[in-house]
C-alpha cells in the first residue's frame, strides 16, 4: 500500500518545518507514494488527527517533526487501538526528523537529513515494542524514553523556554545545572513485575525503550533493544547537588549505570507511587504528560517502523 498520512508539526525545527514539509511531500510523491498531509496547530492536536485518520482506514503514518510529535502520533494510535480492541501491529510509522533532540531516530538509525525520505521510499521495516504509560489523567504511549524527577524537570524548564522563543539543544544543556540545584527530592516506591526494587527519595529515574535522550546521551545499560520484550529503569537516589553534577557528568561518558549507588533493572511492568509531598513530574519523549503515580508496561504489541 502506497497511501501514507504525514502528520506535520509546522512549529518544529524553530518553525522551519512550516515550509520544509512541502519539499518532503514533493520528494515522496516523486518517489511514487500517495501522501495526505495534515498540519497540527496546537499541543495534542496530532493525537486527534491520528485517531481520525485511523478511523478512516489509514494505516501508514509519517511524522514530520520531533520526538514530541512522535509521542503524540503513537499515543493517538494506542488510544485508537484501545478503543477498537485492535493491534498496533497493523500500523507502520516513519520519521522525517526536525526536532531539538531527535533521540528516537538514533536507535532506529534513521538519518537526520533529507535522506530520511529515501528510507521511507525503500520501505525497510523493523518492529518496536509498544509501551503504555498510565496516569490518573489517562494513557499515553512512550515512543523512546521517559524520566521522573530531574529528567522531567529539565524538560519542563526547557519547554518553558521554547514557548518564549528560545531554540536549540543548548537550552537543554543550560537547564540541566539549573534543574539540579533546584531539585527537591521526594520519596517514591518503585515496583517492577510485582517486586519492590526501591523505596526512598529519588533524584532521577530514567525509563528506556529506546537508547538515547537529551540529544544523544545514554543513561541506561548496554545491550538493551526496543524489540526484546523488556524495558529498563535506572534509578539515581537522592544526593546533594554537587554530587549530582558529578554523577550526571557520567551520562556524557556513557558509563552512568556503572556508578556506585545507581540501580538498574529490566522489567515488563512497573509502578511508581509517590510516598509524600508534591508528586514529581513525568516526562515522556520530551513532553510532560502527567505526574506520579505512574504505571509503565509493555502492551505485548509491536508497531512496524521504517528503518534504513
Amino acid at each position: 500500500m502506497k497511501d501514507w498520512t504525514m502528520i506535520v508539526n509546522p512549529a518544529s525545527a524553530s518553525g522551519t518545518m512550516a515550509e520544509k514539509w512541502k519539499d518532503y511531500e514533493r520528494l515522496l510523491t516523486e518517489g511514487g507514494l500517495q501522501v495526505a498531509c495534515q498540519l497540527t496547530d496546537h499541543p495534542g492536536h496530532a493525537v486527534d488527527l491520528v485517531m481520525a485518520a485511523a478511523s478512516a482506514g489509514r494505516r501508514k503514518f509519517i511524522v514530520a517533526g520531533g520526538d514530541g510529535t512522535l509521542h503524540e502520533v503513537m499515543t493517538g494510535l494506542l488510544r485508537w487501538c484501545d478503543a477498537e480492541h485492535a493491534d498496533m501491529g497493523m500500523f507502520t510509522m516513519a520519521m522525517l526528523p526536525s526536532g531539538t533532540g531527535n533521540d528516537w531516530i538514533r536507535t532506529a538509525g534513521v538519518p537526520q537529513d533529507d535522506s530520511a525520505v529515501q528510507c521511507i521510499l525503500a520501505g525497510h521495516t523493523a518492529r518496536e515494542d509498544v509501551v503504555r504509560l498510565t496516569f490518573e489523567n489517562g494513557s499515553f504511549c512512550m515512543a523512546n524514553v521517559s524520566g521522573i524527577g530531574l529528567d522531567a524537570d529539565i524538560c519542563y524548564y526547557t519547554n518553558r523556554l521554547k514557548k518564549k522563543g528560545y531554540v536549540g539543544r543548548i537550552i537543554y544543556k543550560l537547564m540541566t545545572p539549573y534543574a539540579i540545584f533546584a531539585k527537591k527530592c521526594r520519596p517514591v516506591e518503585i515496583v517492577c513485575d510485582g517486586v519492590s526494587i526501591f523505596k526512598g527519595k529519588i533524584f532521577s529515574v530514567v525509563i528506556g525503550n529506546g537508547l538515547y535522550r537529551g540529544g544523544g546521551y545514554r543513561q541506561n545499560e548496554e545491550g538493551a533493544r526496543w524489540d526484546d520484550g523488556l524495558l529498563e529503569v535506572s534509578v539515581m537516589p537522592a544526593v546533594r547537588p554537587v554530587k549530582a553534577v558529578i554523577q550526571m557528568a557520567h551520562v556524557l561518558k556513557g558509563d552512568f549505570v556503572t556508578l556506585p549507588g545507581i540501580l538498574s533493572h529490566r522489567f515488563r511492568k512497573m509502578t511508581v507511587t509517590p510516598l509524600g509531598g508534591k508528586p514529581d513530574r513525568v516526562e515522556s519523549d520530551g513532553e510532560i504528560p502527567g505526574t506520579l503515580p505512574l504505571t509503565v508496561e509493555l502492551t505485548g504489541q509491536q508497531i512496524q517502523i521504517i528503518v534504513p
